[in-house]
């Protein structure tokens, strides 16, 4: 994989070198009308640099999906979003809907976990790909089919040419998510949202995709959001991860942090839920309890009643992203909320944003991946 892994502490020198972020999230909050309002996502803000490749973790229903979506405003109707998406110095939640179609595609590629229900199954695979490039880039139908051709080619489906005749059901799993990656990147487009893109797959061919992916986002200075609930997934390709839990960002850091130097008990728990090969496990290590119900009111920290190591403030106020040593500070009692804004300010995760942690009682480093039962 040709992506760096940051060293604990540091941050890659592309992306703190930007003149600015290319997606800026403040706020972004999304509501499902139900039965009762179902909060999936909870005033999430982070900043994503020119090129950079990101890793959002966690469970499923965390919120990873839907504040993905929302980003582009892929959401349905019955979904009430709110806060400012702004990309390249534009603010998508003020588009009318024709302009935002301009832009998915064209600035924002997706790619969807099920490539099959992606694809339309009554039209070719060439001819879905000629329909991406004609219209985002204005290209007539003999060029539109070449280049077809070779976005196919470079994606690693063998005899691309033949192939563009082909329909969705005549491609394996692995050949089908290659199409839609196809599809994503034909544009060139400045942010890719990689929505669990590797879940359907076979191991050996997740690893083939991930490889592409780094390899086209690297290649083209491409922006990559990487959704997953796996996280050997982002050990190998993204440069920071944001871990989300109930709604919200509980920890942010350089990919070699949280896998070193994990301080949110979540995080703890996730690295060492994984199944190790170095030991012989009666059992695997699990999270006891559930996440909260997102049709109730959140009151104090979400993690709380799975956390081993709570204290009582934990159960009443819901501790934000803070640095480090003030969360350690602030462990110790006599710290509210305006003494930690005075301390950190208002922690926004970023390219140049230091390991933070939500958590009123984090745990401390355990000093290797090997102890926290997890190898990137």
């Amino acid at each position: 994989m040709k992506s760096p892994v940051a060293e604990p502490g540091t941050i890659v020198a592309d992306a703190a070198e930007a003149d600015g972020p290319l997606l800026s999230v403040r706020d972004l909050s999304v509501t499902f009308r139900a039965e009762s309002l179902v909060r999936a996502v909870r005033t999430v803000s982070y900043d994503l640099a020119v090129g950079e490749q990101v890793g959002l973790v966690g469970e499923s229903g965390s919120g990873k999906s839907a504040g993905a979506l929302a980003l582009a405003r892929l959401l349905p109707e019955y979904a009430d979003v709110s806060g400012t998406v702004t990309l390249d110095g534009t603010n998508l939640m003020r588009l009318t809907e024709r302009e935002l179609r301009e832009v998915r595609g064209d600035q924002i590629g997706i790619v969807y976990q099920d490539p099959f229900s992606s694809l339309n199954p009554v039209l070719t695979i060439g001819k879905q790909l000629a329909e991406v490039l004609r219209k985002h880039k204005r290209l007539g139908a003999r060029a539109a089919r070449r280049q077809a051709a070779q976005l196919l080619g470079s994606v690693g489906v063998p005899n691309a040419d033949d192939r563009l005749s082909d329909y969705p059901h005549q491609f394996s799993g692995g050949m089908r998510q290659r199409a839609v990656i196809a599809m994503a990147v034909a544009p060139r487009p400045a942010l890719l949202i990689a929505d669990e893109p590797t879940t359907a797959l076979d191991v050996t061919v997740q690893a083939q995709i991930l490889e592409l992916l780094d390899e086209l986002t690297s290649q083209h200075r491409t922006t990559m959001l990487l959704i997953t609930h796996d996280l050997g997934v982002v050990a190998g390709v993204t440069q920071r991860v944001m871990v989300m839990y109930a709604g919200r960002i509980v920890e942010s850091s350089t990919t070699a942090d949280v896998f070193t130097r994990a301080s949110h008990p979540y995080t703890v728990a996730l690295h060492r839920s994984l199944p190790r090969i170095d030991l012989r496990q009666e059992r695997l290590v699990t999270i006891e309890g559930q996440p909260p119900d997102p049709t109730r009111p959140a009151e104090g920290c979400p993690f709380a009643p799975r956390c081993p190591s709570r204290i009582d403030r934990c159960a009443t106020e819901d501790p934000p992203l803070m640095t480090i040593p003030t969360a350690r500070r602030a462990t110790a009692g006599g710290w509210n909320m305006t003494s930690i804004q005075d301390a950190d300010g208002v922690q926004v995760p970023g390219p140049a944003s230091p390991h933070l942690t939500a958590c009123w009682n984090p745990p401390a480093p355990v000093g290797g991946l090997s102890e926290r039962g997890s190898t990137p």
